[in-house]
């Protein structure tokens, strides 16, 4: 979602600029003992026939936004709705403060989105932004080159408008269909023109044709009559504005099928670019000066008395609250790191998307009793080889010629390594929003290579022995310490991939150790993630199809005893799925024997039976998958069945 438009209230007990104290209103209003009075107070000032009033409820309403203790409080009350008309308040200063206040409470939640939407926010909104794109050839943002470049009040009242429209499109369908019929979309292509419009909105018009652009074939018929004006921005170079804007326009490409067609040799070479960037060194770079911020003071603000103030023009009184919220250096250094790494997250997101094949979805129209057993059980009494991986292909040639001539998996993998202990201890004591968005960029660059390694072979991903040896480093990644459960997730999908492709590579575990595999049981017992635990789950199902006897009764037993215990139905299905793929080419009648595993099979296949009665919708487009195993337990319930019978058991002395 769009960046928080955040307020910077200043700690001095004096009021030296002028500006609205918010912290201290709030205070304030809160110290009266009534729940919902500042909110009224707001409602009060938004209701005011003065200026001063209007804005100085909405900086308030802005600040308690970003407190997700007082967002209960505005949902109840009626304050968006009343807020709303002021984005077409005729005061530019107002509209300012609107739209601010508005994206600020935009980024909480999809549901906060769902909630504006649905107190007609987008009415206003669509009208403010056909004022600006109505006179596109009158309205140009100025730039002051005495403040950062900083544009014009009613410039940036677009640009968070913008930012609001982006949020709540990326939220719900319905803001998305009234984008449709406004007939902006030409008009904000117009303003990727970083020369006219300056990159900070060019950056936030991208990204908002990013998320309307996708899966939207109304914009497609527009956007593809643009691919010259499109396709200009991928050569965008330079600072990591301009890496950030290239990256977006590279999505708007690959979502439109038209261009990304015509153009998919720049988009793979503009990517590649964006992954290319050191993020480590950018962030080495700004860490050190994080702990300054701390003792950033406000002794050297600008001192205005009450007589100058009632002497301002508006834009004078614009001008006087953005110098003092200016950035510092620091800051704008870290928002430029913090732009690098959320290019090279989009990046990684793209490659996943234009990796994906069709054939990984599932019809979710498929009924249980659709699902013949012809359809799909292995034969357990044949002795082939497993052959669940297809070590082959899948991308077209040209896609998969760029990323082996680009390198796309070894620059993908060096984003998803963790930075530096120190480098990391900092932005978790000084900037958590940085942390956050180098985890994201971590988490998409395993998502993007656990996509390669379903769809393309062994040899492009580098070989068995570079698969393993990735396979290894996650697994020490995963097991120091305390994990972010994203990471976590994201981590040993990619383990359970890599193994994937290591089914027919015994020789690369022959060292692999009781105690090793413990490691991988305790992640099991240790897991309160039921995705995470199906991941793991489903490694031990290959793990047993590649170790010794009595490392395979070991991983068996505990596969069955902690699917009995599981509650998760997906958990249960992929534990049982994999659990069976390690009877492909052995019947292991003496390890089913000694763990009774036909009555506890048995029980298995009650209890999925039941669970998929319970949980057919909430399972999706997993039901199909969920099915063809509970078919595939009953007939292996039935073969082991007929095993044992046959089977003379060994008594040990």
């Amino acid at each position: 979602m769009g960046k928080a438009k955040k307020t910077r209230p200043h700690k001095a007990k004096l009021n030296p600029t002028g500006l609205v104290d918010v912290n201290a209103l709030i205070d304030q209003e809160l110290a009266n003992g009534k729940s919902d009075s500042p909110i009224q107070a707001i409602v009060d000032q938004l209701q005011s026939a003065s200026t001063e009033d209007k804005i100085c409820g909405l900086q308030t309403l802005a600040t308690i936004c970003q407190n997700d203790v007082n967002i209960g409080s505005v949902v109840e009350s009626d304050i968006v709705r009343i807020a709303a008309s002021l984005l077409m308040d005729p005061d530019l200063s107002v509209r300012h403060a609107t739209a601010g206040a508005f994206r600020n409470l935009s980024v909480q939640s999809v549901e906060i989105c769902e909630y504006m939407v649905d107190q007609d926010v987008l009415t206003p909104l669509l009208a403010l932004l056909n004022q600006y794109t109505s006179s596109a050839g009158e309205w140009k943002p100025t730039f002051d080159k005495t403040m950062q470049d900083q544009m014009d009040e009613k410039s940036d009242t677009f640009l968070q408008a913008v930012n609001l429209l982006w949020n709540l499109c990326e939220s719900t369908s319905v803001a998305l269909d009234s984008f449709n019929q406004s007939q902006l979309l030409e008009s904000f292509v117009r303003c990727l023109d970083v020369s006219v419009y300056g990159k900070e909105i060019a950056v936030a018009v991208a990204q908002c044709l990013l998320v309307i652009s996708e899966d939207n074939a109304a914009s497609w018929r527009i956007l593809s009559t643009f691919g010259n004006e499109i396709s200009a921005l991928l050569s965008q170079d330079g600072d990591n504005p301009s890496v950030l804007l290239r990256t977006v326009a590279a999505g708007i490409i690959a979502n439109v099928p038209a261009l990304s067609a015509t153009y998919l040799s720049q988009l793979f070479l503009a990517l590649s670019k964006t992954l290319e960037v050191n993020h480590r060194t950018a962030l080495n770079s700004v860490t050190s000066s994080l702990p300054l911020l701390q003792q950033k003071d406000v002794a050297d603000l600008e001192v205005i008395d009450d007589a100058q103030m009632e002497e301002e023009s508006p834009e004078q009184s614009f001008q006087r609250r953005r110098r003092a919220d200016m950035p510092s250096e620091v800051e704008l250094d870290i928002r430029n790191v913090g732009w690098l790494l959320q290019a090279q997250r989009i990046a990684a997101e793209i490659l996943t998307n234009i990796c994906s094949t069709e054939e990984e979805e599932w019809q979710d129209d498929m009924d249980d009793d659709n699902l013949s057993e012809a359809e799909s059980v292995h034969d357990y009494e044949s002795n082939g080889a497993n052959a669940s991986v297809q070590n082959t292909d899948k991308l077209p040639v040209e896609a998969l010629e760029a990323i082996k001539s680009l390198g796309l998996v070894e620059k993908l993998w060096q984003k998803a390594q963790p930075i530096a202990e120190n480098v990391g201890q900092i932005l978790v004591e000084n900037d958590k929003n940085l942390l956050k968005r180098v985890n994201n960029l971590r988490a998409s660059s395993m998502l993007c290579l656990h996509n390669l390694c379903n769809n393309i072979s062994s040899d492009d991903l580098g070989g068995a022995e570079g698969i393993y040896q990735v396979w290894l480093e996650l697994g020490q990644q995963v097991f120091q310490g305390h994990q972010n459960p994203k990471l976590l997730e994201a981590s040993t999908s990619l383990m359970r991939a890599t193994l994937e492709h290591l089914r027919k590579n015994p020789e690369l575990f022959k060292q692999m150790t009781e105690s090793d595999l413990q490691l991988m049981l305790n992640g099991v017992n240790e897991c309160q993630d039921a995705e995470i635990r199906a991941n793991w789950l489903r490694m031990l199902g290959i793990l047993g199809c590649l170790l010794p006897e009595p490392l395979i009764k070991l991983i068996i037993d505990f596969v069955l005893t902690t699917s009995l215990k599981e509650q998760d139905i997906w958990t249960i299905s992929e534990a049982m799925d994999s659990m069976m793929d390690i009877f492909a080419d052995n019947d292991w009648n003496q390890v089913v024997h000694d763990l009774g595993m036909v009555a506890k099979c048995k029980e298995l296949d009650r209890r999925m039976k039941a669970k998929l009665k319970q949980n057919k919708r909430e399972l999706n487009e997993r039901y199909p998958a969920v099915c063809t195993v509970r078919t595939n337990l009953s007939r292996f319930c039935k073969y082991l069945e007929t095993e044992m019978k046959k089977f003379k058991p060994t008594i040990e002395a």
